[in-house]
């Protein structure tokens, strides 16, 4: 007999055991869908099939198959979402009071998949969903702004680099703008946003944003004794804040001592999310992502007429907005002392800029042990 064997479980009372069972429940990152964007090798190198994961991710919580007792507790604190509400998988199992609700789509997903890229997306329905539900929801950087996470490591840990190699990552080529108008073909997602979420309504929001990702080859033995990864290991996704450097470490160190075998980019990523050029990185996102919500909030408020904006809504910028094609980051800023100006900082969302890390027990890093027609570069 095991000497670390609790016996007498079953002769606590019942309000203590669904105590128990409530706290071996995980907070899950519940994903709509297959992080493409973050392990497809163009963003790192970083080699993971990720759809078996998320795969995993999307199942009943491990208490849910132990007794009748732990089952009754899963099932009261979650529930299925079937094939018409979610994404790129056939169901997915959220807990509403206790998961974020992430999506990974952005509009490269569509040109990876060779559709146009102006075809409506799916942020509405996500958005929707996640007030329905309840839940916190989280997007992945790109579906606001561009975001790469290859510009950074190419500057080699030079910050007067950044935006300096490529047209396309970060610096005054790649300043946040808009269309004046708002075209209404389903390819502004973050006007969706703003039309949808609480914030548009006068309340001040939550929206996290996953910056970048990094998956860890181990066991699924190491991940559940580590407890990084849900109590009973079955939250496999995880988010962390991009400025806990304590927390990344965790995890840092638990691939250092139990990876399936030697992946250099891994620790390159982690050396990277810790370092002062990617935070400045992220902070140059974060302005111009904050910029690109404010604008597409003063279109919405503009084309409802909002009385707050006055008789010349191009005032609450600096300078004055005159009727144009786009509207440029780097010409206008939004006008502080405009009174709807200072009502929008009062209730755009608060961005909360995240790095997600998952753990894969696959050696995906073995070409051999892929799905077939899977292909990095």
């Amino acid at each position: 007999m095991s000497n670390d064997a609790f016996h007498y479980f079953s002769k606590l009372p019942l309000e203590l055991r669904r105590m128990i069972w409530m706290h071996c429940l995980p907070h899950r990152i519940a994903e709509e869908d297959t992080p493409e964007s973050f392990f497809d090798g163009y963003e790192s190198n970083h080699v993971c099939w990720s759809r078996r994961m998320t795969l995993l991710n999307a199942q009943l919580p491990a208490i849910a198959y132990i007794n009748s007792e732990s089952r009754q507790v899963a099932l009261e604190q979650g529930r299925l979402l079937e094939p018409a509400d979610v994404r790129t998988m056939e169901s997915l199992w959220v807990q509403p009071h206790r998961d974020v609700l992430h999506l990974n789509w952005t509009r490269l997903t569509y040109a990876s998949w060779g559709i146009d890229s102006d075809a409506p997306g799916w942020v509405d329905e996500f958005i929707l969903q996640a007030k329905d539900l309840g839940m916190r929801p989280s997007v992945a950087a790109g579906l606001i702004h561009f975001f790469s996470l290859k510009a950074v490591l190419d500057c080699a840990g030079d910050a007067d680099a950044l935006g300096t190699h490529n047209p396309y990552h970060f610096g005054i080529s790649d300043i946040a703008n808009i269309r004046y108008y708002y075209r209404g073909e389903g390819a502004d997602d973050v006007r969706e946003m703003v039309d949808i979420l609480p914030w548009a309504k006068g309340q001040r929001s939550m929206l996290d944003i996953a910056m970048a990702g990094v998956s860890l080859h181990i066991t699924r033995e190491v991940a559940l004794s580590s407890g990084l990864f849900g109590l009973l290991g079955d939250a496999p996704v995880q988010m962390v804040d991009v400025d806990d450097e304590a927390r990344l470490r965790e995890f840092q160190a638990l691939y250092r001592e139990h990876a399936l075998g030697k992946e250099p980019v891994v620790q390159t990523l982690f050396e990277t999310f810790t370092s002062s050029l990617f935070k400045k990185a992220v902070e140059i996102w974060k302005r111009n992502a904050e910029w690109t919500i404010f604008a597409y909030m003063w279109q919405s408020a503009r084309d409802r007429n909002l009385d707050i904006l006055g008789t010349n809504p191009g005032s609450a910028w600096l300078p004055q907005l005159s009727e144009q094609e786009y509207i440029d980051m780097n010409k206008y800023l939004p006008n502080e002392q405009h009174p709807w100006v200072k009502q929008a900082r009062q209730t755009a969302p608060k961005l909360r800029l995240r790095i997600m890390v998952r753990y894969c027990a696959n050696q995906c890093y073995i070409k051999e042990r892929l799905p077939k027609g899977f292909a990095f570069e």
